[in-house]
């Protein structure tokens, strides 16, 4: 029979034995932290930005009857992006082709050497013209993009009423997109043109490079200390997708 000191001893000896390997686990990852905490700058107000063109109708106003996009959706220039309540537009470009008609009956029935047919011909030429603009007006009612590009935002729904002020789409040229971010000012002396950063995304990691720093984007979050804006040119964008949040990894 063992004395009771043994049991104690043996229970004793397992609790450091599995202090021990806890300590042996943990202080590599405490070591890592702690180095990467003194070796690097983790920037978490960055996102993912571009060159972005908005699209508006051209002289047109109306309701959304159609919108054939939604975010993320690649768009070719041409393609139409929203289809505009054209009504109204039709019913003008019929006017005015009634009207034409009209007139080029009555030249028909007149001696084109009197002042009346000279008349008719002037007012022809006028409705002509007329013809032409709103059949212009009504290919308007068709919002198209004017670039080869990817749908950022759609900023209207189906219903909707727009005008030539109104941005239907947000699109933005893949090819342009880069990393922005903000940055306190002590630590923009770790910050230079050229220098290498790591870029972090929920699916991805790629490098960069910083690009530009400072701009009239200079602002403050919160009422708190200002922040300077850096451009990072990014290697790869795939699997990067336009606004999303992401981390930059920059070394002291």
């Amino acid at each position: 029979m063992f004395p009771p000191f043994y049991f104690m001893k043996r229970k004793t000896d397992g609790i450091w034995v599995f202090l021990s390997i806890i300590i042996i686990v943990a202080l590599p990852l405490l070591y890592n932290r702690i180095y990467k905490n003194f070796s690097y700058i983790i920037i978490k107000n960055a996102f993912v930005s571009a060159e972005v063109v908005g699209v508006s109708p051209s002289y047109v106003s109306g309701m959304i009857t159609k919108l054939y996009t939604k975010e993320g959706d690649k768009v070719k220039k041409g393609q139409i992006i929203a289809i505009i309540d054209d009504t109204l537009y039709k019913a003008e470009v019929e006017k005015n082709e009634s009207k034409l008609n009209s007139i080029l009956i009555k030249l028909k029935n007149i001696d084109n050497q009197t002042i009346i047919y000279n008349n008719l011909k002037a007012e022809a030429d006028l409705a002509s013209k007329d013809v032409k603009l709103a059949k212009l007006m009504l290919s308007y009612t068709r919002v198209v993009s004017p670039i080869n590009g990817i749908v950022a935002k759609n900023m209207v729904h189906v219903g909707d009423s727009v005008s030539s002020n109104s941005v239907i789409v947000y699109i933005y040229k893949p090819e342009t997109v880069y990393i922005k971010a903000y940055i306190t000012p002590e630590n923009l002396e770790y910050v230079r043109i050229g220098k290498k950063v790591i870029i972090k995304a929920i699916d991805t990691e790629t490098e960069g490079v910083i690009k530009k720093i400072g701009d009239i984007g200079v602002f403050s979050v919160c009422n708190t200390k200002p922040l300077i804006p850096i451009q990072i040119d990014i290697k790869n964008n795939e699997n990067l997708y336009f606004s999303e949040p992401v981390e930059v990894i920059l070394k002291r």
